[in-house]
């Protein structure tokens, strides 16, 4: 995730992330090249990638994102091996130390709270975007109809998004003064569709996302400021092969990831403050990119999916 911590956490971060690895695979599933879904990580600046999860039972699996204190890793499952498809997903939880697999909740697309006693999430059915505790107990229901819930790291809002007719937007939940606010004007937003998993800047005063331009067959990523589009907004990358909707911004709020072009896609990087294009980062992995990535919060490593039949 996206904020900066006291050093005994960086410390925990490289620690398990050498050693952290669940459920390895099977000698009869290496052997008959069963295809599924693993976590890898590798330096933020690129390198040689490291397997660091095997989900299990769970042959699919996306939208990872780290709790604040390094402890806990959650993201989104499904036993697609046995037929489960998307509306059975679940929302899994892990240790550091790769140990305490679980499934919590059914739902997609986590986002730890900055204490990591609650998540928002997407809820399948009913569809629309909702609160929980982190044991995944108390669900409660933030707004039918939105989806993909990111929770800001100050802690004070959730962000996610909405349709309007043709048009798509980015709807704020302020949690203190219990508001709602659109960060489009009504009828301005350039987008008929805005994808999931968004990002927030460490300092939770801008938005990453991507968005499906209404006049064009383009896609863009785009940043937006959480006070509304008068007080910012800019293109950083738009094509006509959509990237990944996924996307991570470093703690240090000078680099945003995401994932570019058809399959095999690679992890592309920026700086939000220049008007650089986006460049690859290059990164050595046995198996295919999906495009789900995070960073760990010390910022040193990416954890990102990975399609294949083996390490």
């Amino acid at each position: 995730m996206k904020r900066s911590h006291r050093p005994r956490r960086s410390l925990l971060i490289i620690l398990f992330l050498c050693c952290a690895v669940s459920a390895p695979l099977s000698a009869d599933e290496k052997a008959e090249g069963v295809k599924r879904v693993r976590f890898y990580t590798a330096p933020s600046e690129g390198g040689e990638a490291k397997l660091f999860l095997v989900p299990g039972e769970y042959f699919t699996a996306g939208s990872p994102v780290f709790s604040a204190d390094g402890q806990k890793l959650a993201f989104d499952g499904r036993k697609s091996q046995e037929g489960e498809n998307f509306s059975d997903g679940k929302i899994m939880v892990v240790s550091a130390d790769g140990t305490n697999l679980e499934a919590i909740s059914s739902g997609v697309m986590p986002s730890w709270s900055p204490g990591g006693n609650r998540m928002a999430f997407s809820q399948i059915s009913p569809y629309g975007v909702a609160l929980m505790h982190a044991d995944g107990t108390k669900t409660e229901m933030i707004e039918a109809g939105g989806w993909g819930a990111q929770w800001s790291p100050d802690g004070k809002k959730i962000a996610y998004t909405v349709r309007s007719g043709n048009n798509a937007n980015i709807r704020v939940y302020d949690l203190v003064e219990g508001t709602k606010t659109d960060l489009f004007p009504a009828g301005e937003s350039p987008y008929s569709t805005i994808y999931w998993n968004m990002t927030w800047s460490p300092d939770s005063s801008w938005v990453c996302f991507k968005g499906r331009n209404v006049d064009q067959d383009t896609y863009d990523i785009a940043t937006l400021n959480a006070a509304g589009k008068q007080q910012g907004y800019k293109v950083h990358y738009s094509n006509k092969t959509a990237p990944y909707a996924d996307i991570a911004w470093h703690p240090s709020g000078e680099k945003i990831v995401f994932a570019a072009g058809a399959q095999p896609r690679q992890l592309m990087q920026f700086n939000p403050a220049e008007d650089k294009p986006p460049a690859p980062i290059e990164i050595k992995v046995k198996g295919t990119i999906i495009g789900d990535v995070c960073f760990t919060p010390d910022g040193q490593s990416l954890l990102f999916n990975v399609s294949g039949t083996g390490e």
